[in-house]
């Protein structure tokens, strides 16, 4: 007999992991790379944000499609298992255990640990290294993961606390370009009606904003993790699907005003020319050097509360893939602490394949030889898990035939055939990046290790 894990999050709570999980460091230092990809382009950098972000709360429909027909624990594992079978659900499940989420966790804690270290370095004389970079993303770690197993609502506490404190930053820069474009205060070369009127020659606005797409996805990337703990929300049926639409609707808003008060403020040329740094540079501009550092530690916890809330959803994957019945039964998983209603073997199983992660992490971001063939730990597993969505998405066709969801079925079908454009534009980016090839070839190899775990 299969076994549950009790309700314990609210729509609430649900929403904010939605948004916790899109929200991390990528929205603070793509508005360069966005810039650049769009030649400076303004217009183009907005058509590109409408375009993906639309596609993005589309795919969260379609998911919500599924999350009504299958609202117990599971996630993508039971949608997957539904819609194509065991052994496509025990790959996806093999999948988001060995690489999705270990792998996403550590860099995430990693890219924190490198801005406290350099936040640090304001205040201290010392050179920063990689390995304290490490070392101090895995304490966080350590600590988020032990509040989170002894006491699950405590984790899910700091989730809407950190969800908060990171978009009252993004409200506040959309709301002094907005403000600044009401008072006619913003430069003419920085509105969109120059950019629309100043497109280089040899291209055209589409063209530019669809150069726009990859980076822009990377950005919302993460908002499907919050399926991962469909079991454990009050009535999941009603809430799920809201907490996916409303909260892909969210960061959506939020993205696309934070991108006009940043252009609004400094202008496209302004942020390219100072790159990832744009952000501090803005800041300080508002509120001098105490409103760098300011920025910079909410940056950390805006960072913190994604490597939180993929957290949440990684500590039950190995529980859920034996669960589902399609994996042999390993490290006694299953086990479900009374006190806590958590899989504690599950999560220390997580707590080992996220140390390696740590490890490989570290070594590849710093050997020469892995630095100067630009290998990316942090890609292996976007080109799959957008396969992974790219399926069901496909898959919905039959079920919307079958008459599986109430409503217009012309809709349904505009709605899939929206998120699968979507998927296809990251899939398209991932394949196409340099060593797109092998990372494919890593991830295809980690996932035959994991027959000899499958349950026929």
């Amino acid at each position: 007999m299969k076994q549950r894990l009790a309700p314990k999050y609210g729509l609430g709570t649900t929403i904010s992991l939605v948004i916790g999980c899109v929200i991390g460091s990528g929205i603070f230092f793509k508005v360069d790379d966005i810039l650049i990809a769009s030649q400076g382009n303004s217009l183009a950098g907005l058509i590109g944000w409408v375009v993906v972000g639309l596609s993005v709360v589309l795919g969260a429909i379609s998911l919500a499609y599924y999350a009504i027909l299958l609202p117990n624990e599971g996630g993508l594992i039971k949608y997957t298992q539904y819609r194509f079978g065991n052994k496509s659900s025990f790959f996806v499940g093999w999948f988001y255990m060995c690489i999705y989420y270990p792998l996403l966790g550590a860099v995430l804690y990693t890219v924190a640990g490198i801005y406290i270290v350099n936040l640090l370095k304001e205040f201290m004389d010392f050179t920063p290294s990689f390995i304290q970079y490490t070392s101090v993303g895995f304490f966080c770690f350590v600590c988020l993961f032990f509040i989170n197993i002894k006491k699950p609502s405590a984790g899910a506490l700091i989730q809407g606390i950190s969800t908060v404190i990171k978009v009252i930053p993004l409200a506040l820069i959309a709301g002094v370009g907005i403000v600044s474009l009401f008072k006619g205060d913003v430069n003419e070369v920085n509105t969109l009606t120059y950019a629309a009127t100043h497109i280089p020659d040899h291209t055209s606005l589409f063209a530019l904003a669809s150069a726009t797409f990859i980076p822009i996805a990377f950005t919302f990337d993460g908002w499907y993790v919050a399926t991962q703990v469909s079991g454990e929300v009050i009535n999941p049926k009603r809430n799920l699907p809201l907490a996916l639409i409303t909260g892909t609707s969210l960061v959506l808003v939020i993205y696309v005003f934070y991108y006009l008060g940043i252009v609004f403020g400094m202008g496209s040329d302004g942020v390219i020319a100072y790159g990832d740094a744009y952000i501090a540079e803005f800041a300080r501009n508002i509120a001098s050097d105490f409103g760098a550092i300011v920025m910079q530690i909410i940056i950390i916890i805006s960072v913190l509360g994604a490597g939180n809330a993929i957290l949440i959803g990684a500590l039950r994957v190995p529980y859920q893939l034996v669960n589902s019945g399609n994996s042999v039964h390993f490290l006694q998983v299953l086990n479900i602490d009374k006190k806590t209603n958590m899989p504690l073997n599950s999560a220390y199983l997580m707590f080992g394949l996220y140390t390696l992660m740590f490890v490989l992490y570290y070594f590849t971001s710093t050997l020469p030889l892995f630095v100067e063939a630009k290998f990316e730990l942090s890609n292996l597993p976007i080109t799959f898990m957008y396969l992974i969505n790219l399926s069901l998405y496909v898959g919905l066709f039959k079920l919307i035939k079958l008459g599986k969801f109430p409503g217009n079925k012309y809709i349904q079908y505009i709605v899939s055939v929206v998120a699968i454009f979507g998927a296809i534009i990251v899939l398209y980016g991932g394949i196409t990046t340099s060593n797109g090839l092998l990372y494919i070839t890593i991830v295809a190899g980690v996932l035959l290790l994991g027959t000899a775990l499958f349950k026929k």
